[in-house]
This record gives structure tokens, sequence and C-alpha cells, in this order.
């Protein structure tokens, strides 16, 4: 039992990760000058707040992660012992994921004029996110008849998990409202376009059980539950036997299309003593700076495979020993295992038609205070919304709450220390550098138990600019007439 725990808990933990949540939160440079075409993701009017004429991310990667559910053993992110081991984890509580990725590709931000900018590019995304009701779960069970056992007080049983990947094309414009004399007001708007790759979700609702007393040990008969599963018809359309090109083909004529945009603006208030000296950089030493945006308003679509199910009701003397006879080392595949289903569900229903899934939407407070010509701190709420009805779009969630983010940076380099507390009210001390075009860090430094690893995250961005004697403003001081 202890080879199999193991071997599903990783299979498990893995495939969460081949679907995760893509949050576009390259942390540490948000409301930062520099962040260019990574700032737009969490505000497309921060396109206008460059200095730089033009910027272009080649590549970014961001992975973020939380849960209670499994913990990594054995892992070394030193690389001196690569061993990965994912186990549950022990104990009676609600269990909670929620994980977010992202792949950033020749994302580009122009400045059109002094009062217009705009961006685009293409991002591969996806959004995870999972829970369950309180439930007790012991290493040591080898039957279901024992964990129901155990579970006895803890009904009625439920559990979730809906996972959306997704690839987006996008297109953001900036445009400058006003710009006086102490303060600079900008907006921007960004429309998404995108194609869903693969898209699941499962759930299991009112699971209850009776107990039964017997001579020799005591039987646990489930009397109601229900079941529905789905995943997205383009996983269906994969055949080893034939071509990558005939595959490609057939998996993209199964994906649907969905959109999503995003709305922000952003005030600067002007640093008085570069106000007075007339110089055209004094809209980039500002005293604070002051932004809002409502992100990822939107969906990505699928059409069910071909296995999907919806179920209500078990069927009579479903207890631990029939669960254990009917779900056993046999099913090895999703087909086999709605056979097993249908003998123990009063009624079983294949799901047709599409279904949507929404993205993580969320509304950011943005803060960020200028403290001498290279220090800043930053500060940032973010505030997940159901903006999109819950009967229509199964929901995904960020899970950002709070983060002060002091940092000391110029255009070639940046040192920055993201303090971030969780939805879930774990406290995060994150790290990230900047050095040339690389950006990398962490959104929890891996430091602690072993067992802490799969909380935090990291990301690597690589975005070319200007050089320094291109886009280095002049002064302009205007003498007094005689």
């Amino acid at each position: 039992m202890k080879f199999n725990q193991k071997l599903i808990s990783t299979l498990v933990v893995l495939a969460f990760w081949l679907m995760r949540t893509f949050g576009q939160q390259y942390q540490a440079v948000h409301g930062s000058n520099y962040a260019g075409s990574l700032g737009v993701m969490n505000n497309p009017a921060s396109a206008l707040s460059s200095p730089l004429p033009w910027d272009i991310t080649l590549l970014g990667l961001q992975l973020k992660n939380s849960t209670n559910f499994f913990y990594l053993e054995k892992y070394d992110p030193t690389g001196k012992n690569p061993q990965l081991a994912a186990w549950l984890q022990n104990g009676e509580y609600k269990r909670r994921l929620n994980t977010q990725f992202n792949m950033n590709l020749l994302n580009a931000r122009f400045r059109t004029s002094n009062r217009s900018a705009v961006s685009f590019g293409m991002n591969v995304r996806s959004a995870s996110l999972g829970g369950s009701s309180t439930y007790n779960f012991i290493d040591t069970i080898l039957e279901p008849n024992t964990f129901l056992k155990v579970n006895m007080n803890n009904q009625p049983l439920d559990a979730f998990v809906r996972s959306s990947t997704w690839a987006e094309a996008y297109g953001s414009l900036a445009l400058n409202l006003a710009d006086k004399k102490h303060f600079i007001w900008n907006a921007g708007v960004t429309i998404k376009s995108n194609m869903g790759l693969a898209g699941i979700h499962a759930s299991i609702t009112n699971g209850q059980f009776k107990e039964y007393v017997r001579p020799v040990y005591n039987l646990y008969e489930v009397t109601t539950a229900d079941l529905n599963y789905g995943y997205s018809a383009n996983l269906d359309f994969w055949d080893p036997a034939a071509s990558t090109n005939s595959n490609l083909k057939r998996y993209f004529n199964q994906s649907r299309r969905g959109g999503s945009i995003d709305l922000g603006m952003e005030w600067i208030i002007k640093d008085q003593q570069q106000i007075e000296l007339f110089n055209n950089k004094s809209q980039y030493n500002y005293t604070w700076k002051l932004g809002i945006s409502l992100l990822d308003l939107g969906y990505a679509s699928y059409a069910y495979g071909l296995e999907s199910v919806s179920t209500s009701g078990v069927k009579p003397n479903i207890n631990g020993i029939a669960l254990a006879r009917k779900f056993d080392s046999t099913i090895i595949g999703l087909d086999v295992l709605n056979d097993s289903i249908q003998t123990a569900v009063a009624q079983f229903n294949t799901l047709t038609g599409d279904f949507r899934i929404s993205h993580p939407t969320r509304l950011v407070f943005n803060v960020d205070r200028q403290i001498t010509d290279l220090i800043y701190i930053n500060a940032e709420l973010s505030i997940p919304i159901q903006a999109l009805p819950a009967a229509t779009y199964m929901q995904t969630r960020d899970f950002n709450l709070l983060t002060i983010t002091p940092r000391r940076e110029t255009q070639k380099y940046g040192v920055y220390l993201p303090l971030s507390i969780t939805r879930e009210g774990s406290f995060w001390i994150g790290a990230a550098f900047k050095a040339g075009p690389v950006l990398f860090g962490f959104h929890r430094v891996p430091i602690g138990t072993k067992t802490s690893y799969q909380n935090g995250g990291a990301y690597l961005a690589y975005t070319i600019s200007p050089s320094e004697k291109l886009r280095k403003p002049k002064g302009k001081i205007i003498k007094c007439p005689k």
C-alpha cells in the first residue's frame, strides 16, 4: 500500500502541475516603471508609466502553488538529490489546492506617442482549483471500508477539482486622459481571444453512509452520493498511431473559443521638485502612483469528451467491501471506470455539449511610493470576485491577498523583497533579482521543512529594451530672462 499510495499521489500531483493556473504574477515588478510588457497584465494602463519607448519579453515563465493536500519529500532545490516523491497529507481537515502558472511568448509594448501605448503578444495559460469538506485520512488505510469508518462524523463528504488550460492572443491600448502640473491620469484596456486546450472538472457531493454492526467487523454502506466529472473533447482525439500533424489537426478542430478583458487606470502624483526644474523626466520621478484594475474577466470554453459523466444516487448494498471489488487494479481507463460506476449508481448520464470555466477574475489595488531615486515600496491588494454566474461558469480563483514589496532598481539591475499574505492566511517571504534582461524570483523562498516546498513558486523572464544611452531623457532647464 505504501508503494501504491506514493505512486498514485505522484501521478495526481503531476496531473495538476501539467494543468496549472496561469496567473500573470511577476509579483516583484508590480507597480515598477520598468515592468513594461510584464506589467501590462497586472494593469493595462501601466504601459504608459515606463520611460522606455519599447520592450519585448521574449519568454516568461511563472509558477505559484498553495496546497495542504500533499507534500513533497526528498526534494533538494540545489539539485544534489533530484529524487521527488509526493505524499498525501494525513489528518482530519479540509483540503485545498490552488496552482498558477503562465508562459509569456513574445509580449511586446510600444509607446506610440507621449499620450498612447500599445501592447500585444501570446500566452499559454491555465487555472486549477480544488477543495474538499473535512475528512480524515491516514496513510495506513488499506480499504474503502476503513476510510468510511474513520469518517462517520464527517458526513456529508464533498470534494471538487477543476482545471482550465488555454492559449490566448491579446492586444492592449493605454491612453493618457490627463496630464496636469501635479498629476497624470492614464487608462488602459486589454482584449484577449483564447482557444481552450484542456479542461477538466470533477466533483462528488452529498456523500453519506451508514454503519452495519456485524460479529467480526462492521460494514459501512454508502446511502447516497452524486458524482460529476468531465473533460474536453480534444483530449479524446490523440491517436498514437497517427502522425503528429494529423493529431494536431483533430485536436484543434475539437477546441472551442473563448475570451476575456482587462481594464485598468493609474494616477501618478508628480515629484514637485522635478516639476520646478521643467524636466521631462518628472512624470517618472513621482511621489505616489495609484492603480486599480479588473483582471481576467472572461472564460475558456470546451466540448465534453466521450466519457464525461454525471450520476446521482447509489444502488442498494454498495458497502466498503463492494467498492473495493468494483474499483480495483483492473481500472485502466475512463471507459472501464464508467462501466464499474454504472453498476453502483442509481442514475447514470453521459454529459454532452459544452462547458465553460471562468478565469480567476480579480480586482487589484496597487499603491507605489518612491522613497529616493532608486528605492520604492509597493503595496498590492487583490480581491477575487465572481463576475460570471456560477450556475453557467465553473469558477477558478486567484489566492493573492496582500503583498508589500520594497525594491531597489534601475533599468539594468534590481533587488526585490515581496512579503505576501495569501487568502488562506499563509505568510510568504519572496525574493527577486534583475540583471540586464533577466528577471528571476521566488514567490516564497524555498527554505524551512522538507514538507514546505509545495507551497510557493518561482518566475523567470527575459525582456529586451533600448539601452540606457538611447532612452535616457535630457533635462531641460529654462534660464530665467535677464
